[in-house]
């Protein structure tokens, strides 16, 4: 549906088709727009990475944060989790076919953001 705004004889606004329920850019951004979760994906492009590796990759994000967000993006089926046998036990996480979908316009929203205008804030 496209919605829109209609102005009637009497100068009065009125909205038609108006979304009901979530559009898909608002879908795609519940799942990748949540405070890390475009960071992990984009960390775990190369290959599996140690929890704590990526930990130390994402500075500012709280171990907490980080894990939380792995356990979504687990749940989604953007991310992959392994526990590897050795001693200690190690844990690595990589990035599914699904969420390499997602590196695409990942990138773009990078240059986009690295291109900003001097002044522009992200706060």
């Amino acid at each position: 549906m496209r919605a829109r705004v209609e102005e009637d004889g009497r100068g009065r606004r009125q909205v038609h088709d108006a979304c009901t329920e979530p559009c898909a850019i608002e879908r795609g951004m519940r799942i990748v727009g949540g405070k890390w979760t475009g960071s992990i994906l984009w960390h775990l492009k190369d290959g599996p990475v140690r929890f704590n590796d990526l930990a130390r990759m994402i500075g500012g994000a709280s171990k907490k944060m980080i894990t939380e967000r792995l356990r979504q993006l687990e749940e989604q089926g953007l991310v992959r989790r392994e526990v590897l046998e050795t001693s200690p036990v190690q844990v690595h996480y990589e990035i599914t076919d699904f969420g390499r979908s997602a590196l695409g316009f990942l990138d773009a929203l990078r240059e986009w953001s690295e291109a900003l205008p001097e002044g522009v804030r992200a706060d």
